[in-house]
């Protein structure tokens, strides 16, 4: 899934490829296929006829470590040589090399000889693994702090908040300091070799300025830089901003708006359209929010307009409580008298017996004397609240057992927060009724991982989800393909179409390769990801089904990582990784009919069994 193959190469050696059909995504289930997968016993159409296929590195390419992966086939029967020594070819002209590299270009001259006739191909690879800074006073200045202008329009209340960490990396062994305009010099502290830091605590006012950085070597020579981001300090105050960008559906997921806890850093606020919050600086492309007296946020500037000066600030009182049981759901709703920004946090107990949502309104105060619940709910157990000292009010909902999804928006002015119940489902036949989405990984224009045997993962992943859809439908389940053919269908549109078809899975299948810098012999096998804690246990059946019917492929293991495709919560998400483009083992599994079979009976037995003890309280 890491290594794309170049689009460029598709366009060359499959032009129908290239024209595909828009994007589209399906809008109604399927309830069977207009004609029958079966049991699969053809290989994907090859993307390219050269005597000599490199799926990896491409013609001209820079790595930053001493070796590179390359991969790809030649036609069976062919020998391979690389710059005159000979490589390991499979029958099916199958090659996978960790090739080393020096310093600065490699040219990697291929030939090939087959019934006499020969085949050339050259790469060229530049290497530029990180090289020790020593003797000569030296900085890195793409290293230097801050990388990009940060502007303060209030100094914040605490030494903690007005503290600006700063670094740079250089030469080891020596003495830095900083300046800050005409500020300074100020000391710093060498943390690890090479890596100098510091601290800058903001005046309350300051032109924006760069960070000057000056090291002296351990034989007296010396260097300066500056930041290519400035800092500065406008004393305008606070402003109200509130969010006018159209954000999609209901569920708590992150796309392009998605407020972090710092520039790049984790997940934190999936914000509403209409909420007011309170933003007191920039940093590159972002708004710093003052969600709390505690709580920074860092929001893309597209998501937010800033209102006239003079806009109150918000501050949302709630007073009651009221809880729902609605169909196959219950809801918290929480009046407000204006839209707040908010998150949604899942508990879950270590033996699985219960779980629990914790909202946390900012800006908001809770004044709640009472809580309306329906009785019985066999979903929500009980309902608290407490406030906060930093202006965050918190509504803590007790469940009676794992829920099967959440979502959370606004109905006007009233917070919604839904948790889907766990289906009702008959252990003789789990899958009836069921409806699943199941979504091919890439497609269209986005290839996926390299495929060496010249079938890129998208043209994969689709006949073993194909297949899959096939074998749930036989057993009663309805399945939502997000794609059944080779078209490109955006990676947030996904989660969204298991949104609106109210689905209780979304399985998303896709085929592992590794990153620069690691060797391929080292990974193998299948793996499942997950990030919520209501996924896990679909997580734990599904590897465990490939595990067993494919002993042979690996086991990469469950892993629970922050992925576009495991982040969804309206309804159970996990990621599964069939096996690595990268080991010929795995490889040779997923371009053979047998082997795609294999794969999707693993995963439609998974998701069966996940069923079945769902409705046996396993």
């Amino acid at each position: 899934m890491k290594r794309l193959l170049l689009t460029a190469l598709l366009l060359v050696a499959a032009p129908a490829l290239a024209q595909t059909a828009p994007a589209q995504t399906p809008a109604a289930p399927v309830p069977a296929s207009p004609v029958p997968v079966g049991p699969m016993t053809t290989s994907p159409t090859p993307i390219s006829d050269e005597a000599i296929f490199v799926a990896y590195p491409p013609t001209t390419y820079a790595v930053a470590f001493d070796h590179v992966l390359l991969e790809g086939s030649v036609k069976p029967g062919a020998t391979l040589s690389l710059n005159g020594r000979a490589l390991d070819v499979g029958g099916d002209g199958l090659f996978i090399e960790w090739v080393p590299l020096t310093r600065g270009e490699n040219v990697l001259r291929l030939e090939s000889t087959l019934a006499g006739v020969s085949s050339a191909r050259e790469l060229r690879v530049t290497s530029t693994p990180p090289m020790p800074l020593n003797g000569a006073a030296q900085i890195v200045a793409a290293s230097a702090l801050p990388a990009a202008d940060r502007v303060a329009y209030v100094l914040p209340e605490t030494p903690e908040a007005r503290a600006v960490p700063l670094a740079f990396s250089g030469t080891p062994g020596g003495r830095a300091s900083f300046r800050v305009g005409d500020l300074g010099p100020f000391p710093m502290a060498e943390t690890a070799p090479g890596r100098y830091e510091g601290t800058f605590l903001l005046p309350a006012l300051l032109p924006a300025a760069p960070v000057t950085y000056t090291l002296t070597a351990p034989d007296g020579g010396a260097a300066s830089a500056s930041s290519a981001g400035r800092l500065s300090v406008t004393g305008t105050g606070p402003r109200v901003a509130e969010v006018t960008a159209a954000i999609p559906g209901r569920g708590v997921q992150a796309g392009p708006s998605v407020w972090r806890n710092g520039a790049g850093r984790n997940y934190v606020v999936y914000p509403r359209t209409g909420a007011r919050t309170v933003v007191v600086g920039e940093d590159g492309n972002t708004f710093v929010v003052q969600a709390s007296g505690a709580l920074t946020l860092n929001a893309p500037k597209s998501t937010l307009t800033l209102l006239p000066e003079g806009t109150p600030l918000p501050r949302a009182v709630f007073t009651n409580i009221d809880v729902r049981r609605l169909g196959d759901h219950s809801e918290v709703r929480i009046g407000l008298p204006q839209k707040v920004p908010f998150t949604v946090e899942q508990g879950l107990a270590a033996d699985g017996s219960g779980a629990s949502l914790d909202l946390r309104l900012f800006h908001s105060v809770a004044d709640v004397d009472y809580i309306v619940s329906a009785f019985p709910d066999p979903t929500v157990r009980d309902v608290r609240w407490t406030q906060d000292a930093d202006g965050v009010a918190r509504v803590h909902v007790d469940l009676l057992g794992r829920p099967w999804g959440y979502d959370a928006t606004y109905e006007g002015n009233t917070l919604v927060l839904r948790v889907r119940r766990a289906p009702a489902t008959d252990a003789r036949q789990p899958l009836r009724g069921r409806t699943v989405v199941v979504d091919p990984g890439h497609g269209g224009d986005e290839l996926g991982g390299a495929g060496p045997l010249r079938v890129p993962e998208k043209g994969l992943t689709l006949p073993i989800a194909l297949r899959v859809a096939e074998l749930l439908r036989g057993k009663g389940a309805t399945v939502v393909l997000t794609r059944e053919t080779d078209v490109t269908v955006p990676i947030y549109d996904r989660p969204l179409l298991a949104e609106e078809q109210n689905a209780e899975l979304l399985v998303s299948i896709h085929a592992n390769a590794l990153p620069d810098g690691v060797d391929p012999a080292t990974r193998r096998g299948s793996g499942v990801y997950y990030y919520q804690p209501q996924a896990r246990a679909l997580a734990d059946a599904l590897q465990g089904s490939l595990v067993e019917k494919l002993p042979d492929i690996g086991n990469d293991g469950v892993h629970y990582q922050n992925l576009a495709l495991t982040r969804p919560t309206t309804q159970l998400s996990v990621l599964i990784e069939t096996a690595y483009l990268t080991d010929k083992g795995n490889l040779r599994q997923l371009m053979s009919g047998a082997g795609r079979e294999r794969f999707a009976q693993a995963i439609a037995q998974g998701i069966e069994r996940f069923y079945r003890d769902a409705a046996t309280g396993r």
